[in-house]
């Protein structure tokens, strides 16, 4: 059988595989092998990607870093400092058109330096943002579409496990792609905070600003509540920009500088910081198990010249290479209707990076159009990864108990538009995303 068509079984085989509710990893290791010996007919050659494909997946001193920025970012949630974050935040804007909104959004945009997870930030401000809106009388749609928005931030600004992963399965620079997150995410933030006020002037009733003004003094208290973590987010993007320091020993600046400032603020107790250690523990676990059945499956595409006979027949189609990027981001907002980012990027990043890297195109540039994409995909339905996490939460709460899905959706609707928008300037203006890490001192 011609080795191509292997290659399209194999995909056929994950996917449906996942239909089932079979785990990715699983998934795509158990196709990885299975297709090799089918291939072979060696059980021996197929036995052994999985005895070697653990150890070179896992043993790269640079991939360190993810699970020190899941440690950085547990250690800042269980310590509260996202509640400072909202708290100053809402001091300074809290005045303006959905300034409750504006404050949420500002605060993931902090947050998300702290936890690099949209599902972490959502999770999080359900919990702290929604009773806060819901007393100020906000539309519970328009609460909970602004949450589940706002935690799209976390994927884009530096530090994102996401842009890890996909520098681990693309062998880009992960600090290149850390830094490349900066522009969208401010970008994003913007476009977000500029729609919410629009949305405030224009529904005064569902979107209030607020009634009490803050003194200086109370602006510049809340500000100082956070300005520790805000100088440990700046300190690892300057040293990673002026190359005092790589991505890896960032991620353990970052670890032990939030772990210094929640016990100076004594925020984390015995117990919080079992719980932030084993939760990351089982984080980074669940991650690069994912990754270990990716680079399997991987490997055997590589066999079936399946990666190599797609960039062939793209190169032979002769059209414009950003059509083809478009085509390819709309793929992934599509798929983000129905699978989770890192299954994403693990099943099709083996074929779409190569064709991206024979167009010419940036493969940083690019990357970061996919992130978006595919945040853009998590609040999309029918399985928005964000609406479903901030409903899960809000139901457990007195205020969110009536509040469903098709709400939340309804609720989001503007920022999916705002999201498409930020999306389309990013492809537009490619600087946005490849002006900083193309500047790199270090």
């Amino acid at each position: 059988m011609d080795p191509v068509i292997w290659g399209i079984i194999g995909f056929v085989a994950v996917l449906f595989m996942m239909g089932l509710g079979i785990h990715v990893g699983v998934a795509l290791g158990t196709t990885g092998i299975v297709g090799m010996y089918a291939m072979t007919h060696k059980v021996d050659f197929a036995l052994a990607l999985l005895t070697t494909t653990p150890y070179s997946t896992t043993n790269v001193y640079a991939f360190a870093i993810l699970p020190l920025f899941i440690i950085m970012g547990l250690i800042a949630m269980h310590a509260g400092l996202s509640a400072g974050a909202f708290d100053a935040a809402y001091k300074w804007v809290g005045r303006l058109p959905g300034g409750m909104a504006l404050a949420t959004t500002w605060a993931n945009a902090v947050f998300a330096a702290c936890t690099g997870s949209s599902v972490v930030s959502c999770a999080v401000f359900t919990r702290i943002s929604l009773p806060e809106m819901s007393k100020r009388s906000y539309d519970p749609n328009f609460a909970c579409g602004t949450i589940a928005a706002a935690g799209m931030l976390g994927m884009l600004i530096p530090p994102s496990a996401l842009m890890i992963i996909y520098g681990i399965l693309t062998e880009q620079s992960i600090g290149k792609l850390l830094m490349a997150g900066i522009g969208p995410g401010v970008l994003l933030t913007l476009i977000f905070s500029t729609g919410i006020v629009v949305y405030g002037i224009r529904f005064p009733t569902r979107a209030p600003r607020s009634e009490t003004a803050f003194s200086i003094t109370e602006k510049l208290k809340a500000t100082i509540g956070v300005s520790g973590i805000v100088i440990i987010v700046l300190g690892i993007i300057g040293g990673m920009y002026t190359g005092i320091f790589t991505p890896t020993e960032a991620g353990a600046a970052g670890a032990f500088g939030a772990l210094v400032l929640a016990l100076g603020m004594r925020r984390l107790g015995k117990s919080a910081f079992a719980s932030a250690l084993r939760e990351a523990a089982q984080t980074t676990a669940l991650i690069f198990f994912i990754l270990i059945g990716a680079m399997i499956f991987a490997r055997f595409l590589v066999l079936t010249g399946l990666p190599g006979e797609f960039v062939d027949m793209v190169n032979a189609l002769n059209v414009a290479p950003m059509l083809i990027v478009v085509l390819f981001l709309l793929m992934y907002v599509f798929l983000g209707m129905f699978q989770d980012s890192i299954s994403m990027m693990s099943i099709t990043l083996p074929i779409v990076h190569p064709i991206i890297v024979g167009l010419g195109i940036d493969p940083i540039y690019f990357a970061m159009l996919v992130i978006m994409a595919i945040e853009i995909g998590l609040i999309t339905p029918p399985l928005g990864l964000n609406v479903y996490t901030v409903r899960s939460v809000a139901v457990q709460m007195p205020e969110g108990r009536d509040i469903t899905l098709e709400g939340i959706f309804a609720g989001i609707l503007p920022f999916f538009f705002l999201s498409i928008f930020a999306l389309i300037v990013l492809i537009l203006v490619p600087p946005i995303s490849t002006y900083i890490p193309s500047h790199l001192l270090g």
